[in-house]
């Protein structure tokens, strides 16, 4: 004769509404820190509102094409942002302008980081910020082009 059974009612564990409305986990593992193949999210606590480049004097339609913009960059991963043919790399805070460089000095990021990135949304228009593992954290929006000039080519 087998064991009696002294588990009475079992049931399956549901999971809990927390648990149902989260789409996917997120990965905790601290040793890779290559985010390359992680998908962006952005940040907005570093928004830079004075300054050349500052927030404060976008109107409503330009903030809901940068808003459209960020939405697609969202679906691509690091390593399809960061391709040569994106126009989006990293810049050493050397090779800035010497007016992004004195604005950096100004709200105290100088010496902190190394690097800014830039995000291309079209030919001109850029997004500056920190990247941090495949977080976004956005600082500057750049609409002609001036924190980083560069001399167009064949001219």
């Amino acid at each position: 004769m087998g064991k009696p059974n002294t588990k009475k009612n079992k049931q399956p564990r549901t999971a809990s509404k927390f648990e149902q409305t989260v789409p996917y986990k997120f990965s905790r593992n601290l040793q890779n820190p290559n985010s390359d193949h992680e998908k962006l999210s952005w940040q907005v606590y570093l928004l830079d509102f004075g300054g050349p480049w500052g927030w404060d004097n976008l109107d409503a339609d330009t903030l809901k094409y940068i808003h459209g913009k960020l939405a697609q960059f969202e679906t691509m991963t690091w390593a399809e942002i960061n391709h040569p043919n994106t126009g989006c790399h990293p810049i050493k805070l050397k090779e800035l302008g010497n007016e992004a460089q004195k604005r950096l000095t100004q709200i105290k990021l100088i010496g902190v980081e190394e690097e800014l990135f830039s995000l291309r949304l079209s030919g001109r228009e850029r997004l500056w910020g920190i990247r941090e593992r495949h977080i976004f954290k956005i600082l500057w929006w750049d609409p002609r082009h001036e924190i980083y000039p560069v001399a167009k080519k064949h001219t």
